[in-house]
């Protein structure tokens, strides 16, 4: 191997573009420069830490020749031992890879060996997210302690990766290549919209939560079982599959967003209300975030209401109408609940 080669290796494995044994291969020599020299290559540019790993790999070529200054190596005896190095540690490195039980790769990592050609595998090991542009321009924020794998190129008809850790996904609309997101044991099938999906390493609890759009979310076995096995998202919805009991429960999310209105949809109107029925309240709330509000007393529909509810957080304009109204809110799954007497008692 040249130093030009050596050097397109490096750049390659800064791009995340490497095979698992390149990986390997540039990280032994990183491991090697850290521990002899302590030097950290997070100080060095690119040319510094290329020419720093270079050198600690001709010194170890050269440890086992006479140190007699002047001393000419034949080139091809050089060669020899370079290519046996550097195949004794692929070597090695593709058997501890190879013998490691399957419950020791990361959560969603299931493509095969044939089928990693071709992937790229991302890590965030800043404090910071880290935004991930693929060739189709979606957009992935990937949280810290995160990684990510794709596909270079995405398949004619589908979109795939595989989720390790929290990520906010931003997904282009492609009716016809559906995108999905694999993390542990739940898949998140989506054709274009925005949405989180948190997970707890430890519990092997999986969170989506929606954003825009409409997502479909399913444990890992059967697309066709979404029905049984899975739950349909839409905007300020969320679900967490429980692994221990092997169940997804459904809810709102923490802070409910004003959904932003397409070009064919109606604006919400304004949140102001002067002597308002309560049933026109909450029905311009239910537009606005596409959340479902339901009044346990119907007499409660007429009662008017006088109040401000603009710029509010969804949970404090519920809030300011329960005060008014001597009435208490409850969430239950995917809906909220009013209870409360009639206005008239």
């Amino acid at each position: 191997m040249s130093r030009k080669t050596f050097r397109q290796l490096l750049e390659k494995y800064l791009r995340g573009e490497c095979t698992p044994q390149e990986k390997r291969f540039v990280e032994h020599w990183y491991g090697l420069l850290e521990t002899e020299t302590g030097e950290s290559g997070e100080e060095l540019d690119m040319d510094e830490l290329e020419g720093r790993l270079w050198n600690q790999i001709q010194k170890k070529m050269d440890t086992s020749e006479d140190p007699e200054q002047g001393r000419i190596v034949p080139l091809q005896r050089v060669r020899y031992r370079w290519l046996g190095l550097a195949a004794s540690l692929l070597l090695i490195g593709g058997w501890f890879y190879l013998s490691q039980p399957i419950r020791n790769l990361l959560p969603g990592q299931a493509p095969s060996t044939n089928e990693q050609t071709g992937w790229i595998d991302r890590s965030n090991t800043s404090s910071r997210s880290v935004e991930i542009r693929m060739e189709d321009g979606s957009v992935v924020q990937l949280s810290a302690k995160s990684s990510l794998r794709f596909p270079k190129h995405f398949a004619a008809d589908k979109r795939t990766v595989y989720l390790t850790g929290d990520a906010f996904f931003s997904i282009q609309k492609m009716p016809s290549r559906p995108f999905y997101v694999h993390t542990g044991e739940v898949v998140t099938k989506v054709l274009g919209t925005s949405f989180f999906v948190r997970t707890e390493a430890e519990s092997g609890k999986v969170r989506v939560e929606v954003v825009t759009g409409r997502v479909t979310v399913y444990k890992q076995e059967s697309e066709k079982q979404t029905s049984a096995n899975g739950v349909f998202l839409t905007p300020n919805q969320a679900a967490t599959f429980f692994a221990d009991e092997q169940h997804f429960v459904t809810g709102l999310v923490d802070t409910p967003k004003v959904i932003q209105p397409t070009g064919t949809e109606k604006k919400p109107g304004s949140l102001v209300f002067d002597d308002a029925p309560l049933t026109d309240v909450l029905a311009r709330l239910e537009q606005a975030y596409g959340i479902d509000i339901e009044l346990e007393n119907d007499q409660q529909k007429s009662c008017p209401l006088t109040a401000n509810l603009t710029d509010q957080p969804l949970y404090t304009q519920l809030d300011i109408i329960c005060a008014a109204l001597k009435s208490t809110y409850k969430i239950q799954g995917t809906t909220i609940l009013i209870s409360g007497k009639s206005c008239t008692e």
